[in-house]
Formats: structure tokens, sequence, C-alpha cells
């Protein structure tokens, strides 16, 4: 009985550590993100696409699939809706409340340039036409604000999306534009070929100074002060020719506030360790940079990535150390139950063994009185009974060799006593028939 208790206690404890095991390979399976990205071959989803790329191919714990979208309104959309875990974003169209920063991908300048003579600073865009390059309806508004400091109303300029920077010289050349707005990194290609087609002009470009770019960037949060450096541009002379204040923007990767800290931890180590491979290939990688985490930021900061930056990350056996506690906790009652029920079940054997031998003993003692063959037979036939059980429990391995040894010698016992009694009353018999013989002779 003991021993066939021991293999299901085996099992359980083996179940237990398979579970376990379970448990961990599957917490060890990579995490898959979905970022919400547009438009398809802009910068962002390119540069997004290779950090992709680049995880998947060093199999790391952190995966990305890519979610096309239209742009950064559409991908702040999606991410509001809870329909992506991370969004890339930019500030001044409205960072989605579910969502928290994970890294500033790159910072974008709003360069005002025009060629125009009779344009020589923002308030003489007033009834003019300006000339948007790329997502015409957010920079559109980014244009609003900025001459909403000027007070002139977004009505009293005109705006014409343009297909690409190619196009800016000729229409300011045409006179369909007064001016052209760029919102890019300074050094992006876009900056460069869109001064380069307003210099084929024949005319230098001039850049519009913001220089109240401080006080809106104090009055609109998502908006910061920057400065296009003197030469940015190459060109000689320099161009710009002075170092030029203007407004930007900052283009971020923002990630759902639910999402487990470890994960996103993880995701912002990854960001910039895989940064300088994807750099070979898109120099605007450079960029990325860490948000700001102190707690006078005006944009949150995912906690995940605040301990990443602030070099708090969770180790191994701090992140999962409560699960190994409960493990071993687990194990160990398991285990317990386990002893208890072998020892149980032992016990029952143990008295089941002793009550067979109790028995033995029984008819041992029983056969000494008994006056009959028939008594004797019937003690005969529990004995067998008795060796039958005993054979039973041998085969399924409930009895040890010791136990065998006991009910050999008690069976012995029991038989040497029958046959010894047998053998007297045949004695006891046989002395009566003689007797009575010898009474009948005489």
């Amino acid at each position: 009985m003991m021993r066939r208790h021991i293999p299901v206690a085996l099992a359980m404890t083996l179940g237990l550590l398979a579970l376990i095991l379970l448990g961990f390979q599957w917490a060890g399976q990579p995490t898959t993100l979905k970022v919400a990205v547009g438009p398809a071959g802009g910068e962002d989803a390119r540069l997004i696409g290779a950090i992709a790329q680049t995880l998947a191919r060093d199999h790391e714990d952190v995966r990305l699939r890519l979610v096309p979208t239209s742009g950064p309104t559409e991908s702040a959309a999606l991410a509001e809706r809870g329909k992506v875990d991370l969004a890339v974003v930019r500030s001044d169209t409205g960072i989605p409340s579910s969502t928290q920063t994970v890294a500033i991908l790159h910072r974008d300048a709003a360069v005002l340039m025009t060629t125009q003579p009779q344009v020589a600073g923002i308030p003489d865009l007033r009834g003019r036409r300006v000339g948007i390059l790329r997502n015409p309806d957010a920079n559109a508004g980014l244009l609003a604000r900025i001459l909403e400091q000027y007070e002139i109303p977004a009505a009293g300029v005109a705006t014409v999306a343009l297909a690409g920077p190619e196009e800016a010289g000729p229409a300011l050349q045409d006179g369909r534009i007064d001016a052209v707005l760029a919102v890019a990194p300074p050094t992006a290609p876009l900056m460069r070929e869109t001064v380069a087609s307003l210099a084929a002009t024949g005319h230098p470009p001039v850049f519009l100074s913001v220089g109240e770019a401080p006080a809106i960037a104090r009055r609109l949060p998502a908006l910061e002060a920057v400065e296009v450096v003197r030469g940015a541009f190459g060109g000689t002379p320099p161009r710009p020719a002075e170092t030029v204040a203007t407004i930007g923007i900052t283009h971020r990767l923002v990630a759902q506030a639910k999402l487990a800290d470890a994960t996103i931890s993880e995701l912002s180590r990854l960001v910039f360790v895989v940064r300088p491979a994807v750099a070979a290939d898109l120099p605007l990688a450079n960029q990325i940079e860490a948000p700001d985490t102190s707690k006078s930021a005006s944009l949150p900061v995912h906690p995940g990535a605040q301990a990443y930056y602030d070099g708090e990350i969770e180790t191994f056996f701090e992140r999962y150390g409560d699960w190994f506690y409960l493990a071993v906790m687990t194990f160990s009652i398991a285990g317990s139950a386990a002893a208890t029920l072998v020892s149980r079940a032992a016990n029952r054997s143990r008295a089941r063994d002793m009550e067979l031998l109790r028995e033995l003993l029984t008819i041992v003692r029983t056969c000494r009185e008994a006056e009959t063959e028939e008594a004797l037979a019937a003690l005969e036939r529990e004995a067998d009974e008795i060796l039958g059980v005993a054979l039973a429990r041998a085969g399924l391995g409930a009895i040890d060799n010791a136990g065998v040894a006991a009910f050999t010698l008690g069976l012995d016992q029991a038989r040497r006593a029958i046959t010894e009694r047998r053998g007297q009353l045949l004695e006891r018999h046989a002395h009566a028939a003689e007797a009575a013989a010898t009474e009948a002779a005489e």
C-alpha cells in the first residue's frame, strides 16, 4: 500500500515542478507590442521599422509590430482607443491621455523662410500665403499658434500645401506663395532640400525669426523654444547667416500607461542599445533621446521608462523574487502534503499487515484448542486466505522484504501448529479406539 502511494506523490510533485517550469518558460517568451506609426515611408515609420527589424534579428525579449497609419494624428487616435500598445505622436497635436512618454525620437524645428524682400518678419505674413511642406493640417495648426503670438488670426494667412521641397523655390518665384514653412529636424534632408530649392531661384533664403518663442513655449507646454544655429544648412555665405530662434516640437514614442513597468523598462533599454546599429543606415536614430524625467516635466513619462533613465531598473530577482518565494512555498507545502500522504498510507499499510499477523497468531492459539478435524480444516482455510492476501499485497509492493519474512514465519508457525494439533487429535482418537477395544475384549 505504501509503495502504491509513492508513485502518486511523486507524480504530484513532478507535475507541480512541470507547472512551475512552464510558468517560467511562458514568462521568458518575447513580448510583442503593437506600435502605430505613419505615414508609410515617412521618417518615423522607417525609424521604427528599423528598430523592429533589429530587435527581431537579435532575438530580444521585446519585439515591435508596426500598425501603419496616415500620420501622428491617426496614431494618437488609435492609442486613445486602446487599439495599440505604442504610438509615435507629435507633442503639438495632442498626446493621448492614456499614454506616457517612452522616448523622444527627434526634435523638429518650425522654420519659416522666404525669398521675398517684402517679408522681413512674422508680422509681414498678415494677408499673405504660406506654403506648407508635409502634414499640412498639423503644420498649419502649428503656424496658427505662432501667428497667435503676433495677434494675427489664422484666417488672416492663407496656407498652400506643397507637394515636396523641390516645389518651394518655384512657388515663391511664381508668386503662388510668399513664404514656406518646413517642420523637421534641422539636419533632416527635407530642410536641406527646401533651402536648396529657395537658393536655386537666385535669391538668398531669408529665415524668419520667432523671437517670442520662449513666451510661446511657456504658454503652450507642448511646444519648445529652439534655435537653428548659424550655418545649419551650409552654403557660402552660411545659411542662416545668424542663429535663428523659432518654435520646436517633439516626435515621441508613447506607451499605454497600463503596460507593465518591466516591459517598458526593457523596451527603453533596447531602443538605446540598438540605436548605433540603426543609425548606421538612418542617421535620424542619433537624435533619439531620453525625455525630461523631472517632477516638473509638462509631459508625463512612463514609470518603466523613468526607472531605466534614472538607473532604478529592477533586476531579474527583484522583479520575480516574490514569484520565486511563492514557488518555493508552494513546492514546500506540496512536498509536505505528499510526505503526509505517504506517511498515512504507510501507517495504514503497517496496520493492515499487523492485523494479518495477529490473525495468524490467533490461528496458532485457536488450533491448540481445536477438538475436531473440521475446526482445524477451517483454520487451515483461513490461513490460506491470509496467504492469498499477503501474496497480493506483496505483488503490489505494499509489503517489503521484512514484511514478507514476517508473514512467512507466521504462516509456517500456523501450519506447524495445525499439523501438530492434527497429529495430537489422531493420536488421541487412536488411544481412545484402543481403550474401547480392550474394554470390549474383557
